[in-house]
């Protein structure tokens, strides 16, 4: 697949643009081009590496110098020059890269202040902070943070997404009342307090709810997407991040 074509997922049946990994090696020849969609997908993978560096027992701190030190790395290196996505998903590739960075920097304290290309990565939300802080404190192995800590960032990413979505046609209050209900059954009387808020009936409410749902699940498969090299790996990838998140 060339830069810049879409092709069609199985799941979902909407188009989609060439994925961040395929535009990366695409652009090789192009310095430009491939570091764009190299900062994409570094923007996308903060929150993985940091989790798997809070739970090898860094600080936040120490973990989020280090998070930035290994991407500034890799967009100053040839490190996706030889990459290759037949040999599998990009996040295994990348954690194999931080294990070595780390083999490398075992005793530094704090990352090297870089200036010239030098870039900052920042949270996604506030919401996503404190889910990352919460696995690198309760799962039980750097492995395991990390996984947990890219599917929440999926999430988040997502989420934000169909909040921006949902301002920009209008629905910022409906949004903000209805959000809680994302991805999970109502508490008994939820949807009693919803409908009393905006004044709509409790199956507008069930309705809103679904629609929203629909377009959620939507948004992420469109941000796994960006991480695979071929659009008919979402399906097995989504189902990556729900044992993800059940773990």
């Amino acid at each position: 697949m060339e830069a810049g074509q879409e092709t069609r997922g199985a799941a979902g049946g909407e188009a989609f643009q060439s994925t961040a990994w395929t535009l990366v090696i695409a652009a090789r020849s192009d310095g430009a081009a491939r570091r764009a969609a190299l900062e994409r997908l570094c923007r996308i993978y903060w929150p993985p590496v940091f989790g798997y560096l809070r739970r090898r027992g860094h600080t936040e701190a120490d973990a989020k110098d280090i998070t930035q030190e290994f991407f500034t790395g890799l967009l100053e290196s040839d490190f996706l020059a030889r990459s290759d996505p037949d040999k599998g998903r990009f996040r295994g590739y990348l954690v194999g890269a931080l294990r070595r960075h780390l083999a490398r920097e075992r005793e530094r304290q704090s990352a090297q202040k870089r200036g010239g290309n030098a870039f900052a990565l920042a949270w996604t939300s506030d919401e996503t902070r404190a889910h990352l802080e919460a696995i690198a404190d309760e799962a039980p192995g750097p492995d395991e943070a990390y996984e947990r800590s890219w599917a929440v960032s999926v999430l988040g990413r997502a989420l934000e997404r169909l909040r921006a979505e949902q301002t920009a046609a209008g629905r910022a209050r409906q949004f903000a009342a209805l959000s809680p209900c994302l991805n999970a059954g109502p508490a008994q009387g939820d949807y009693t307090g919803i409908s009393q808020a905006l004044g709509i009936s409790r199956t507008q409410v069930a309705l809103q709810v679904h629609r929203l749902n629909q377009r959620y699940v939507e948004l992420v498969r469109r941000e796994v997407a960006e991480t695979v090299a071929d659009p008919t790996e979402v399906r097995a990838e989504m189902d990556h991040l729900r044992r993800a998140l059940a773990r």
